[in-house]
């Protein structure tokens, strides 16, 4: 017997590939989050030099090699980048931009000391990236270090949506928010022809105002959010000054389409 699906559109699509692009990335290109990322850890050996001994240059691969190995056997995305035709700044630059999320910087003077340096995509102050490892706890290091890139972009990212998330309870208001590109949460009724007053009433608002981006559109319903925090102190009465519904009992979050 053949029946209609039920289904919804929360796929993984080119469009969420696109808005974590948008949301983590920065000038120098990419920054992709550890748990998605296709590499997540590139190991760049260095600190060769013209002078350097056949024994540091021996040393150097055997160490990388096996923190490769170790990596990958870990369960980490790992690469090695070994190749000798390019200097260690311009794989740093191209790792950079392809948004691996964890380098690992490895010389000889590193080994003799037992360590090596960790450098955070996320972060853009070079300095303020870095992160020493011990060769003993060297798995673990790069494990906590990946988990701690996760949260510092996770929470950078909500901190950036929760800033630009504005709760209006008054149309006067309504419109001086959405034109500051911010997402608005607001009492609604949930009416099809109220959203298409509400969209003709915010495009109309924006006319005479410079958006971000150069588009005026009108403002439309994104989702009603579960979470009892965006229900609290909900006033009754929707939102449209046209609208008589005084029913509502959560707010429904609106935005403008860029």
């Amino acid at each position: 017997k053949f029946e209609f699906a039920y289904q919804n559109s929360w796929g993984i699509t080119q469009r969420t590939i696109g808005v974590m692009v948008m949301v983590h990335g920065d000038d120098k290109g990419l920054v992709l989050p550890p748990r998605v990322a296709g590499i997540q850890v590139v190991i760049v050996p260095l600190g060769i030099k013209n002078n350097s001994s056949d024994e540091d240059k021996r040393k150097l691969a055997e160490v990388s090699m096996n923190y490769y190995m170790q990596l990958q056997q870990a369960g980490v995305r790992v690469f090695l980048d070994d190749d000798n035709a390019h200097s260690p700044g311009w794989k740093f630059s191209e790792w950079e931009m392809k948004g691996v999320p964890l380098r690992i910087e490895l010389g000889p003077m590193d080994i003799n000391k037992g360590e090596f340096v960790m450098a955070k995509r996320n972060i853009l102050d070079p300095k303020a990236g870095k992160v020493t490892g011990k060769d003993s706890s060297m798995v673990k290091d790069v494990q906590r270090v990946l988990e701690e890139i996760h949260n510092e972009m996770y929470l950078a990212a909500l901190k950036e949506r929760d800033d630009r998330l504005a709760t209006v309870d008054d149309w006067k208001n309504f419109s001086p928010e959405l034109n500051a590109g911010k997402l608005v949460l607001i009492p609604f009724c949930g009416d099809k022809a109220c959203e298409e007053q509400i969209k003709d009433k915010s495009k109309e608002e924006a006319a005479d105002v410079e958006v971000a981006g150069g588009l005026k559109m009108g403002a439309k319903s994104l989702c009603v959010p579960h979470e009892a925090k965006y229900k609290q102190n909900c006033p009754t009465k929707c939102i449209n000054p046209d609208c008589k519904n005084n029913t509502v009992k959560q707010r429904t979050l609106f935005g403008r389409s860029y």
